[in-house]
């Protein structure tokens, strides 16, 4: 057997063991987020999913396509590794939780940045997320940004729970960035 089908049938073993319903990597241009969404929106409404929960799956997935599709460095990230290499997004589930994962390379000076947002996002209650996230939407409004810093509190107020992260070093310069939601069933 070859490397190659070895390690395809690995993938499917992993997939099958965490219940994966909807995996991809590449660009995200917006014809392919369009078409994950859609495909998505067809497997929720197939489903015995409720309404609350597939709104709230649904939103999540948006931003956080949205998140990877505004901050995926490519070119940057290209001359730092010599290569292209694409984000990821998985969307799984447990008898509990939906687990929505991304993943892409960020540069090693962006880390301590995001896990002072992701640790103070993760310290607040759902109150203080309210709060949070109307204070930043003021700011950012009166600076004319492009509400960057909203995707993270947007997830952790929609998904009800902490989120989980891990940077992976890959060179000297460049880390592969993984960030989970989990949504109660």
């Amino acid at each position: 057997m070859s490397k190659e089908i070895s390690e395809a049938l690995e993938i499917h073993k992993y997939m099958n063991e965490k219940n994966v319903i909807m995996s991809f990597m590449g660009e995200l241009t917006h014809q392919v987020t369009t078409s994950l969404l859609k495909n998505l929106k067809d497997d929720m409404s197939a489903s015995r999913v409720d309404i609350v929960t597939q709104k709230r799956l649904y939103g999540i997935i948006v931003e956080c396509l949205d998140n990877i599709a505004k901050h995926w460095a490519a070119l940057d990230i290209q001359k730092l590794l010599g290569r292209i290499s694409p984000p990821i997004f998985m969307l799984s589930k447990n008898d509990s939780f939906y687990f929505i994962v991304t993943g892409n390379h960020v540069a090693n000076t962006e880390i301590d940045s995001l896990v002072r947002k992701i640790e103070f996002v993760n310290a607040l209650d759902k109150k203080g997320l309210q709060d949070y996230y109307r204070q930043t939407l003021a700011e950012e409004t009166q600076i004319e940004t492009d509400n960057a810093g909203l995707g993270i509190i947007d997830i952790a107020l929609k998904s009800g729970n902490k989120l989980e992260y891990e940077f992976k070093p890959v060179t000297k310069d460049v880390s592969f960035y993984v960030i989970q939601a989990r949504i109660q069933l």
